[in-house]
């Protein structure tokens, strides 16, 4: 959904996840956002304090852009994007500012800005602020956190890895100050009709510089709430005085990302709210890959960096008989690792060069995943965006049906274009994510990978798979609200990864299933050499078996943790329902005790007039291996749970 409109000097977009209002009498700034989600629109600004407002301190006297007129002009509109282009005067006509938004239909708006000083005009500058305040008093959750420029470093198997810093999780009211602009904030919003967070509201900021070059630690950044409001200021000049006596250009780029949860699939479905791997099995295949030689780029090929792996040397491709072990499992999407690459790199260092090893087994193993009606997904890499030119899709794959997996999802990886602690490219990341949905088409899939929690990364995603980073590891697993802010469920489908390394054993025990289970989430279990992969799938079995009980496609999920619905509802804390709407007319719900240490009981309300099921449809509880059936019982539209074991589930099939 993109939706241009104008009233008077106002100009109003709409997407699927939200809605912007800019205003040419308060200088075309951005006067009203409101975020929705599939039930609900909530406004966050009222006009009054408009998003990102331009603030000047000028000889002594304020200026802020929201006081003055703009030229607003709508300089194209098509079913993809609207570009709208404002100019205007500050501070008695000594500087021009020149801004061009971008809306985008996934959900998102980037701004490029420009401040001219032209004329020789001398003046004495003491700040520069960009000050978004948002009403977050309707709010029953929320959780906001930032990046820093400042790095944070983590070696792995290959290498030492550079990110940005992060400080999330924070609570509204803990408040942070820095000396620096951040190139990232964001707020996770959940209202009444959720368990926890339905919206995610994200800031980003591309260039860590200062107005005429000043020093960087003339610039700060300020989040945290006050009152009834959110508010993030970025301070691009302050902390002392400039005298300005010449032409200045200032110029940066700054987005806002608002999306929601990821829980429908279908070719009707809005973008912003498709999934289309929703209710999938994946059996990720992870073959050993790295090759060395004397020569580049083989030369540079690192095998062991850390002691509880051992190196991983190509030894062969998996038979194609795998494919066959995986779909008689249940597995309907099969993600082929990096082996399959005639030089596999290792993020950047070396490149990777997405040259098919062995054209005659890759086709075979691509067309027999196809004859099972299998998706698959190709591993690439976020930082090597030059494999968006190879030819999968004109010799291997179809279109419209197979996909990527893409690691290193992220542009805060130093490997991705131009990104360093001065710069990021939100924006080039942006349209990158684009690029690769129009590469595999509407309806193909997409499974990104790095672990950071944040919306830009997932804004054209179908689904989000966390747990990659250490630091993640116990945040994910530790709570429900922890699980549901760290798995971009708000912003995005989530799958958990698996794996056979010790710090990944969490991720393939009964408590992650559980997690996955309660949050209408998969595994992803390792199809790797010498390994049966009905033992690798042992822990999520009973989840595959009970989303296999339904005939047909899921098209909609209904899990009130994180998304309004109508269709069902519990008021027990530690009780977790996760319903699935089938498009063969019936429906799978599973209801799930997240609690550590205790059995729970209470009461599960479903509404079947709010599902595409008949009007007499009946409900049966479900006798799956590794469920919990004797806990279930039918009393009309209510499913009494009694004494549902921690960690465990029960199934019921509705229609």
């Amino acid at each position: 959904m993109l939706k241009l409109s104008k009233n008077g000097k106002k100009i109003t977009v709409e997407t699927g996840t939200g809605k912007i209002t800019w205003d040419a009498e308060r200088g075309g700034e951005i006067v009203g956002f409101a975020c929705k989600n599939e039930k609900e629109t909530h406004k966050l600004v009222d006009g009054k304090e408009p998003v990102c407002d331009i603030k000047f301190i000028i000889d002594g006297q304020s200026y802020k852009l929201s006081d003055t007129h703009s030229k607003l002009t709508v300089e194209s509109e098509d079913n993809d994007r609207v570009v709208i282009k404002n100019e205007a005067m500050i501070a008695k006509g000594l500087i021009k500012i020149t801004q061009t938004y971008e809306v985008h239909k996934e959900g998102a708006v980037f701004c490029e800005q420009i401040f001219d000083v032209d004329e020789k005009k001398s003046f004495v500058l003491s700040e520069i602020s960009m000050n978004t305040f948002l009403d977050i008093s309707g709010v029953k959750t929320a959780r906001w956190g930032y990046f820093t420029r400042e790095p944070w470093y983590k070696r792995d198997y290959s290498t030492t890895h550079v990110f940005y810093g992060m400080d999330l999780y924070k609570r509204p009211d803990e408040i942070s100050c820095q000396r620096e602009l951040w190139p990232l904030a964001s707020i996770d919003l959940g209202w009444e009709n959720t368990k926890f967070f339905s919206n995610k509201i994200e800031f980003v900021l591309d260039e860590w510089t200062s107005f005429n070059d000043a020093a960087r630690q003339y610039t700060m950044s300020y989040g945290g709430k006050q009152g009834n409001k959110w508010t993030l200021q970025w301070y691009i000049f302050h902390g002392t005085q400039m005298n300005v006596s010449e032409p200045v250009r200032y110029r940066n780029k700054w987005g806002m990302i608002f999306l929601t949860s990821r829980t429908q699939s279908g070719k009707n479905v809005d973008p912003a709210y498709r999934n289309n791997v929703l209710g999938c099995r994946v059996a990720h295949c992870m073959y050993p890959y790295a090759q060395i030689g004397k020569d580049w780029p083989w030369v540079l090929m690192p095998i062991k960096q850390v002691a509880c792996q051992k190196p991983q040397l190509f030894k062969g491709n998996p038979d194609i008989k795998r494919v066959d072990e995986a779909a008689d499992l249940g597995a309907n999407v099969m993600i082929i690792h990096q082996f399959w690459m005639r030089n596999p790199g290792t993020n950047c260092e070396p490149p990777a060069d997405y040259v098919v090893k062995d054209p005659e087994w890759f086709k075979a193993f691509v067309d027999r995943c196809h004859q099972r009606g299998m998706r698959v997904l190709t591993y690439i890499r976020g930082c090597e965006q030059y494999q968006m030119y190879q030819t999968w899709f004109e010799d291997y794959m179809k279109k419209d049906w197979d996909g990527f997996y893409p690691d290193w999802n992220s542009p805060h990886a130093m490997g991705f274009t131009k990104t360093s602690l001065i710069h990021w490219s939100s924006y080039g990341y942006f349209m990158y994510l684009k690029a690769i949905r129009k590469r595999i088409g509407e309806y193909g899939a997409i499974i990104g990978h790095t672990g950071f929690p944040f919306a830009l990364s997932q804004s054209c995603l179908d689904v989000a798979l966390c747990g990659e980073l250490s630091i993640r590891h116990d945040e994910l697993l530790e709570l429900p609200e922890s699980t549901a802010y760290y798995s971009c469920l708000d912003c995005s489908g989530a799958h958990l990864i698996s794996g056979n390394l010790k710090d990944r054993a969490m991720f393939s025990g009964k408590k992650a299933s559980a997690i996955c289970t309660a949050f209408g989430m998969t595994g992803h279990p390792v199809l790797e050499p010498n390994v049966p992969f009905e033992k690798a799938v042992a822990y999520i079995k009973p989840l595959w078996d009970a989303m296999l009980s339904v005939p047909g496609n899921y098209i909609k999920l209904h899990n009130p943790a994180y998304c309004p619905t109508e269709a069902v509802h519990c008021e027990e804390y530690w009780l977790f329902p996760s319903l699935w709407q089938s498009d063969q007319g019936k429906c799978l719900l599973l209801v799930t005790n997240l609690s550590d240490n205790e059995n729970i009981s209470g009461n599960v309300i479903i509404e079947t007039k709010e599902l595409d099921v008949p009007k007499n449809a009946t409900m049966k509880v479900l006798k799956i291996n590794g469920t919990v059936p004797e806990s279930a019982e039918i009393k009309g539209k209510i499913l009494k749970i009694k004494n549902l074991p921690q960690h465990s589930f029960c199934a019921v099939v509705i229609g």
